[in-house]
């Protein structure tokens, strides 16, 4: 395995260090961006894929396509991750406590601002689950083009698409927030 290798490439039983640390910094960053997309949660993002590379090493087998099982592995674990958390929420505080701290907590954030930011982000939702998730890709984790490209299956052309339409209906639905700013003026 060398630094030329086609990611969809089989992965053979047996690795050397070498061939194995390749690997690692081959992927790890753009798997965790992935399962950062998931989660919302760098530490927990790092930690699902270090596990998984942990696994490889641990337990080594033969993998036919091994970008495609790294996504997929990571895509399960941090849905699996996820329905564990659902299940069992964490409470770091007593009732009490969240109370004197909601009572005591002071907003810099404007209301206004705030209330803009909420529309925004009820915009982005009403887009088709595709395109949603190339501007959030995009816009909000800071994929570049190429990897959304790589990690959808998608040309990168079809990504400028989603993206241009998107920033269009955007920009349509929120175009009375531009007016209303000048009209108070």
């Amino acid at each position: 395995m060398n630094s030329t290798t086609d990611p969809g490439e089989a992965l053979p039983a047996m690795l050397s260090i070498s061939a194995f640390e390749l690997l690692y910094k081959r992927w790890n960053t753009i798997l965790c961006r992935y399962a950062i997309y998931y989660l919302q949660d760098e530490n927990s993002s790092q930690s699902i894929v270090n596990d998984l590379f942990l696994q490889i090493w641990a337990n080594p087998r033969s993998i036919n396509n091994i970008k495609s099982y790294l996504f997929r592995s990571v895509k399960n674990a941090c849905l699996n991750l996820l329905t564990v958390q659902k299940r069992s929420p964490i409470s770091y505080f007593e009732t009490e406590e969240l109370i004197s701290l909601s009572d005591s907590a002071t907003f810099s954030v404007p209301q206004v601002y705030s209330d803009k930011m909420d529309f925004l982000q009820k915009v982005i939702s009403t887009l088709p689950p595709r395109r949603q998730l190339v501007f959030r890709m995009h816009r909000i984790e800071g994929f570049s083009y190429a990897e959304i490209a790589e990690l959808l299956e998608i040309s990168t052309r079809t990504v400028e698409d989603h993206l241009s339409k998107s920033m269009s209906y955007i920009h349509t639905e929120c175009k009375h927030l531009i007016y209303e700013k000048l009209t108070e003026v």
